[in-house]
């Protein structure tokens, strides 16, 4: 009897132990499954993001190609407007008519805008200086464009878009430091961008460092860091590493063009208050002229500054003349020849303004102008997911690459 009592104790105890062994079991694979779960969905989540990054990527790309596209079809334009159009030809800018977004172009592709609708984006092309024979050839090549002819364009999953703007409407930084006309005109450039009264505050209070600036101090240290010697503009001696030996991590003039844009920060005396203000307006690739028909306000202030004869008008009266050029652009589509520009400033009857030297000031000034660019910085950016993925091009209207970057 003592014997089953014995045996019945160890029995419950065994079950007991059993009973531990079998939550213990179910514990560790509870925390094994749901450790298993959660990896998955980790790792099926990094998968989704790396193939969302590689669409991101193409869809970026596809912008890119959009617009590369547009600026190919730049030059069909320019072609035929020049046959067509003899007296006063307009200024057709492809890239600045047509937006690179692929829901606008999903909708017309896709058909959403009927034929009568395609057709009558073409109705209003005959611009006058073309006669009516060419009327109709226009007309009649537009009419066989249909849009909504696009089939699977725009089943793709995501959107791109992408920005165009030319460098020629900035002043360009990458002078020949050696060619004194280039570097005259250069220096005349910059100080009529920045010599405005209300950018005073900026040369009168000293930068992180401490040091103070003048402007023409800021126009010579950039030359210098470009030009191949070390002696600083304007001086017959002086070591131009003077400028960076007090800072931190000394650095000497780079003597070379700049590289990129961001580099012309490492110049002496442009800090950050400097850049937020004039960086829009100026450039490192070497535009030879300004663009009148997309260059900011201040270009085209610093423009007129160098070419109008004295006495200058004064800041508010300045400000009324580009007000006036700026509408006059707007409305008209841009100024169609250089000399349509000279023309508007100087014949009325908006503005009557006198050039200095007159004819030869006239013929600077055409030689200093243009009404087309040639290069260009796209901005592409693809999304699907909430992944994004940007790229930055600079390029020739031919297509020659400049610059690229990926974000």
């Amino acid at each position: 009897m003592i014997d089953r009592r014995e045996n019945n104790d160890a029995l419950k105890g065994q079950r007991g132990v059993a009973l531990i062994m079998v939550l213990v079991v179910i514990t560790i694979l509870t925390v094994v499954t749901v450790e298993f779960q959660y990896e998955s969905r980790v790792y099926l989540r990094l998968a989704g993001n790396a193939r969302d990054e590689m669409r991101a990527h193409y869809l970026a790309n596809s912008a890119l190609a959009f617009t590369q596209l547009i600026l190919y079809f730049q030059t069909t334009v320019d072609q035929m407007i020049a046959k067509f159009w003899k007296n006063n030809p307009p200024n057709i800018q492809l890239w600045q008519l047509i937006p690179i977004d692929s829901d606008l172009a999903r909708a017309v592709a896709g058909g959403m805008f009927s034929m009568q609708d395609q057709e009558s984006l073409f109705e209003d092309t005959a611009i006058g200086g073309m006669n009516e024979e060419n009327k109709e050839e226009i007309n009649e090549q537009a009419a066989g464009l249909s849009f909504g002819e696009a089939e699977g364009f725009g089943s793709f999953e995501g959107h791109f878009q992408a920005t165009v703007e030319d460098e020629e409407r900035k002043i360009n930084l990458n002078i020949r430091p050696g060619n004194t006309t280039e570097k005259e005109a250069f220096k005349k450039a910059m100080l009529s961008l920045i010599e405005p009264v209300q950018y005073d505050i900026l040369f009168e209070n000293p930068d992180k460092y401490g040091q103070y600036h003048d402007r023409n101090e800021i126009i010579n240290s950039i030359i210098d860091w470009i030009d191949p010697d070390n002696i600083m503009e304007g001086f017959d001696s002086g070591d131009e590493a003077s400028r960076y030996e007090y800072l931190e991590e000394p650095y000497p003039s780079r003597n070379h063009f700049f590289d990129t844009l961001d580099e012309v920060q490492l110049v002496s005396g442009i800090d950050d208050r400097f850049w937020n203000l004039f960086s829009d307006s100026l450039t490192i690739y070497r535009t030879k002229k300004i663009n009148v028909n997309t260059c900011n306000p201040e270009v085209m202030r610093s423009l007129l500054y160098q070419y109008l004869a004295e006495p200058l008008p004064q800041e508010t009266e300045m400000t009324a003349i580009i007000d006036k050029i700026m509408a006059f652009r707007l409305e008209s589509g841009g100024f169609w020849n250089e000399d349509g520009f000279i023309n508007y400033i100087t014949l009325g009857p908006d503005l009557v303004l006198e050039i200095k030297g007159d004819t030869s000031g006239k013929r600077a000034l055409r030689n200093a102008i243009t009404v087309k660019s040639e290069i260009f910085t796209i901005k592409a950016e693809g999304d699907i997911n909430g992944v994004y993925r940007r790229i930055k091009v600079v390029m020739k209207k031919d297509g020659t690459l400049l610059y690229y970057r990926e974000e």
